[in-house]
């Protein structure tokens, strides 16, 4: 699985020698390039009209979220949309105006279920891995932490290999289409373990196997279980174009999968993140072992914590969404 250069393997973490196996199951990318859409108009009572469009390299962005008043994520009252971009290459996206969280496909701040209840069951459903047996308690919402409102979704995730915490959401997910976008706030109480986890799962029709989102070498990655590939590489130099997640604070981050494309691109508090992107052009140490090949069929969207060996973790996520365009973290 590890693309590595001899003169660097002495740096790896002992973790890279143990990667996810592709044998366990989870069934559950824009562009590098590509033309930045209009930004968003005022969605939280102003008045303001959406801006003109951005500059090529970062996969547009589109119209943002507001997070309204005291945390909630629907629109406010007054504001006007702003201009569609235009659609860009390899992920550019076209522009929207102001998105409410109402015209969302999937939204959820967790304010509408009690502290201790399990998330709301129209939005969610509990993840049932084939190969794995979860012995850990169910994600509940939470108030101890939030990122808005006074609730979150809580995660208490095992140090048992291959055991899971997780909640999905597969109707919304698939009813987006080929390129789907999601936004969310997630709180590490520690850091990332240097082994192998995930903390997000699309299963994957095409291959069997899901493609997953987590950490290793206390870094954020992807992984296709199919065949162990990450993005980036697990060298040194694949590492370092990564993302530390913060710990014991909010961290927005987005993600972008074309589908037909094969395509990845995931921001992190806003900004892309050059080692989480596969865009069909092979860049050293990020996705030349990934390939070019790889165009998944996703199902469904999962959020929580599996473990393969590397520790326990408690996290939360607020402020989950889905859409068929860029959401932003606003």
């Amino acid at each position: 699985m590890l693309r590595t250069h001899a003169p660097v393997l002495a740096l790896l973490t002992a973790s890279a020698l143990f990667g996810c196996s592709a044998s366990n199951s989870d069934m559950p990318t824009a562009g590098r390039g590509g033309t930045s859409s209009g930004g968003g108009g005022a969605v939280n009572g102003g008045s303001t009209s959406g801006g003109a469009g951005g500059t090529p390299a970062t996969g547009g962005a589109s119209g943002s979220t507001s997070i309204a008043g005291t945390g909630g994520l629907s629109a406010g009252t007054g504001g006007s949309a702003g201009a569609a971009g235009s659609g860009g290459a390899a992920g550019g996206s076209a522009g929207s105006g102001a998105v409410g969280c109402s015209s969302l496909p999937l939204c959820d701040d967790f304010e509408g279920v009690a502290a201790g209840a399990a998330p709301d069951p129209s939005k969610w459903t509990a993840t049932v891995l084939s190969d794995c047996m979860s012995t850990a308690a169910k994600p509940l919402v939470d108030d101890s932490q939030h990122h808005s409102g006074t609730r979150s979704l809580k995660v208490a995730g095992t140090a048992t290999f291959c055991d899971y915490a997780m909640v999905g959401n597969s109707t919304a997910f698939k009813a987006i289409g080929n390129v789907v976008y999601g936004r969310y706030y997630v709180r590490f109480e520690t850091a990332l373990p240097a082994g192998h986890t995930a903390f997000m799962i699309f299963p994957d029709m095409m291959s069997g196997h899901s493609l997953r989102m987590g950490g290793q070498n206390s870094a954020l990655q992807w992984n296709r279980q199919s065949d162990d590939a990450t993005l980036p590489s697990q060298s040194p130099a694949g590492i370092a174009l990564s993302k530390v997640p913060p710990v014991g604070a909010w961290m927005c981050l987005e993600f972008m999968i074309d589908q037909a494309q094969g395509f990845i691109s995931t921001w992190v508090d806003g900004n892309l993140v050059s080692g989480l992107v596969a865009d069909g052009m092979p860049t050293a140490d990020v996705d030349m072992a990934w390939g070019t090949a790889y165009k998944p069929s996703l199902t469904g969207f999962n959020i929580g914590w599996q473990n393969y060996g590397a520790g326990a973790m408690n996290l939360w996520f607020d402020d989950v969404a889905l859409s068929a365009t860029r959401i932003g973290c606003n």
